[in-house]
């Protein structure tokens, strides 16, 4: 098989996004929230015992949050976990529920789609104004950036859900975990 060939198998694309949301944004999740950790300790310990905040430490605990989220949700994607809510579930016959998936799915890609393609146009804007913290200057386009990217991360996910797991979790290796179903 030639390598343009195996390019287009479905398990290679799987393995690769697979080893990126697993490894390396769950890794860099976790040194995220490692850092606001250790810059909430700091702020709290300067106030309470020397009466001294972080300065600036809530605009970063900011930005650490908003980066902790956006990390997040390619995984919470690929895993299918978000949060589903089955009002005409029982209505829907049986015949017709491989379809109801499929619209779910594309649904989901054009919220997702949407949001990315903002954000995108967010992020440029942002880098453009060189739009900054007010108290340390911190710029906010790398901020955004990341949120787009994480963001088309997640529409990517749900496209490769939809077309080669037909709505089920994009990685198997895990165990069932709550559905976060609301019912």
């Amino acid at each position: 098989m030639s390598f343009i060939a195996s390019l287009f198998k479905p398990k290679m694309w799987v393995s690769s996004l697979e080893f990126l949301f697993e490894r390396v944004l769950a890794y860099t999740a976790a040194c995220v929230m490692f850092v606001m950790m250790a810059v909430t300790l700091v702020d709290v310990v300067g106030r309470d015992l020397f009466s001294a905040p972080l300065p600036g430490g809530f605009e970063i605990t900011e930005l650490l949050l908003a980066s902790l989220i956006f990390l997040g949700l390619p995984m919470v994607t690929a895993e299918s976990a978000h949060v589903d809510v089955d009002l005409l579930d029982s209505t829907v016959p049986a015949f017709l529920k491989p379809l109801q998936n499929i619209l779910i799915g594309v649904v989901n890609i054009a919220a997702f789609g949407m949001l990315s393609w903002m954000l995108w146009k967010f992020a440029i804007r942002t880098y453009e104004y060189e739009d900054t913290t007010a108290v340390l200057q911190i710029p906010y386009a790398g901020l955004v950036f990341l949120m787009a990217i994480c963001s088309s991360l997640s529409t990517l996910a749900l496209i490769v859900m939809l077309i080669f797991k037909r709505g089920q979790k994009l990685f198997s290796s895990h165990g069932d975990g709550a559905q976060g179903k609301v019912e």
